[in-house]
């Protein structure tokens, strides 16, 4: 029975029967350690995901497992992103008209969106990149950062000299 899947409806061999398997999602991430900030150096420390700093993964790992919770993420994170977003220049200025379907060439807003949709199903938040012209006035790309690769960390609260 190694072929059952442990996390869903699955058929029975030899029987004319379907079982359903649930599993204690608290049990499968439990940690055996205590999560403590990562110190990096003086200045840098990050929260690791989890125990050895593999929880996204293994979040995705236990999603991609089940198809029927597959399927219910997906659908979630479709629901969550609708039909997309419509950009309408037909008042705009032909400059602007212009920079917009540039901006629209050089990125996939519909991935983007859609990929940001799952973050927030699957961790309930979602990390952007914008890259800025090189004088720091326009927005030329918009990156979607993986959830394995984010780290978060508590905030500079320091004072700075004014």
């Amino acid at each position: 029975m190694d072929f059952l899947n442990f996390n869903s409806v699955e058929y029975v061999p030899g029987y004319d029967a379907r079982a359903a398997f649930t599993v204690n999602s608290a049990s499968i991430f439990r940690e055996e350690v205590d999560i403590v900030p990562t110190i990096v150096d003086e200045n840098l420390s990050y929260i690791p995901w989890g125990g050895d700093n593999q929880m996204p993964f293994k979040i995705i790992e236990h999603i991609e497992k089940d198809e029927t919770l597959a399927t219910c993420q997906i659908f979630n994170a479709e629901v969550c992103y609708g039909s997309g977003l419509r950009y309408d220049t037909c008042i705009a200025t032909a400059k602007v008209k212009n920079e917009v379907e540039d901006f629209l060439l050089d990125n996939d807003l519909a991935a983007y969106f859609l990929g940001v949709s799952q973050d927030f199903k699957h961790f309930g938040f979602a990390v952007s990149v914008l890259i800025l012209n090189e004088d720091g006035t326009k927005i030329v790309r918009l990156l979607r950062k993986e959830n394995g690769e984010k780290r978060l960390t508590r905030p500079d609260v320091q004072e700075r000299d004014t």
